[in-house]
């Protein structure tokens, strides 16, 4: 039914007395690896039994930081890329995807057995081997594998590598449930769920505020039903995006209350001093940017920065009206021989998508037919160490072309609202004083004056 592989990884040794060694560890004069010995050397229905209580009354009470002592490392295979859209919503859940910039997409797709079912399942294999075959020839005629992709539907396999603690992942479990996501992602991650369970079985029953939504981080939420603040926010802001042919839409900013900050800002890129870097936490910029799924994987992934995004189900009801006005097109693609069929498929897969959900298919199945073209708009904010460092790191020359374009436009408007952080949100060599990068591109910088 289902081709994709779980495996746990990683995990400390005894991780579930571990997690209630250090909650008592709050209330007892011994430390934690005291108690944890004291724990182990106790007859094992009893320790059980013990480590039962001391969960339900801590982590189950809505103590968020007992469920944060333990992380869980997955190696998950041949899952889709609709999946990992969803495992790396929330912020802090970490992983390593591979990346279709840099590997093919042989590993081929996935279709649930929902639309194998229905009347239009042979017509959506027929579909995605032609949209395959697009990829393979767009690649054989020499367009980036980072450009090739954007047609690929969001059913195509992966690889990805997810690290989280216990709070993050009851997070990931809940979200699963209230929320419109495929059959497959549903199985990855109750398979995530039973592998973790294994090893600390107490962590993952729903106890009471361990299930408390109202106590997690919120995540952005791609797959929820509807998302209102966001169509509302579109309705007056969209044209904005035309009209002043922008990705990027500057909501506001927060400046500190202070007549000279700039000495504070040079001080902590220049001299590295962490106390004035914390500083830049309290500058405050607010964006709407406008990208593609194939973007907002990447900047999803941008953990410090707090994004909320359109429902993609939103998304779609545009893009099911007007396909054209819902896509990103590569500009490589733009001049090239293909955009015509470029445009052509883009528009076949979005009406695949409704012709599914006409016919009985689900929406969090029929979603995965979607193409990674998709145009969706991503409400952002970002803080001032930001500004400087991950802004830097997404506006550097070797950076996908989309989020360097969206980087290169929020820093634009960051230095106009900020002066004195216009030296230095700019590509990471130069603000830095050296290329990260293992090959240096060679970007002209005009290495600030100030760097050493």
């Amino acid at each position: 039914m289902y081709d994709f592989k779980v495996k746990l990884i990683g995990c400390p040794e005894d991780p579930q007395t571990l997690v209630a060694a250090a909650a008592l560890s709050c209330f007892k004069k011994d430390s934690t690896e005291v108690i944890m010995k004291q724990l182990l050397a106790m007859p094992k229905e009893e320790r059980l039994k013990k480590e039962r209580v001391v969960i339900e009354n801590s982590f189950g009470r809505g103590h968020g930081s007992v469920g944060d002592q333990v992380h869980f490392t997955f190696s998950i295979e041949d899952l889709s890329r609709a999946t990992t859209l969803f495992l790396c919503l929330p912020e802090y859940l970490e992983h390593l995807q591979q990346s279709l910039r840099r590997a093919s997409a042989d590993r081929g797709f996935h279709i649930p057995d929902s639309i194998k079912r229905s009347r239009l399942g042979t017509e959506t294999e027929r579909v995605f081997r032609h949209t395959f075959d697009f990829y393979n020839k767009t690649r054989e005629a020499g367009i980036t594998a980072e450009d090739a992709r954007f047609l690929l539907p969001l059913y195509t396999k992966t690889n990805i590598t997810t690290t989280g603690n216990a709070r993050e992942i009851c997070d990931l479990i809940s979200m699963s449930k209230n929320t419109e996501v495929s059959s497959e992602t549903l199985e990855v991650v109750k398979k995530m769920k039973a592998l973790a369970s294994n090893r600390t079985p107490y962590l993952f029953e729903d106890l009471g505020f361990n299930y408390e939504p109202l106590s997690w981080y919120p995540s952005s939420q791609l797959f929820s039903s509807y998302n209102l603040t966001m169509v509302l926010m579109l309705r007056k802001l969209k044209e904005s995006f035309k009209r002043h042919k922008t990705p990027v839409i500057m909501l506001g900013s927060m400046i500190p209350a202070e007549e000279d900050i700039g000495w504070g800002i040079e001080r902590a890129v220049v001299q590295r001093d962490e106390a004035e870097l914390a500083n830049l936490k309290h500058i405050h910029f607010e964006f709407l940017t406008e990208m593609s799924l194939t973007c907002f994987h990447q900047a999803t992934r941008q953990r410090t920065w707090n994004q909320s995004v359109e429902s993609i189900y939103n998304a779609l009801e545009d893009a099911v009206d007007d396909p054209e006005e819902r896509m990103v097109v590569p500009p490589s693609i733009v001049r090239s021989e293909f955009l015509t069929e470029y445009t052509r498929l883009h528009s076949i897969l979005i009406k695949l998508y409704d012709e599914l959900t006409k016919d009985g298919v689900p929406k969090g199945d029929a979603v995965g037919v979607v193409p990674h073209s998709l145009k969706i708009y991503d409400w952002i904010h970002i803080n001032g160490w930001n500004a400087i460092h991950s802004i830097g790191k997404r506006a550097c020359p070797e950076a996908q072309w989309e989020i360097r374009r969206i980087a290169r436009d929020m820093a634009t408007k960051i230095k106009i609202a900020h002066p004195d952080l216009a030296d230095y949100t700019e590509p990471q060599c130069m603000t830095y004083g050296k290329c990260p990068e293992i090959k240096d591109c060679g970007y002209p910088t005009k290495k600030n004056k100030n760097i050493s």
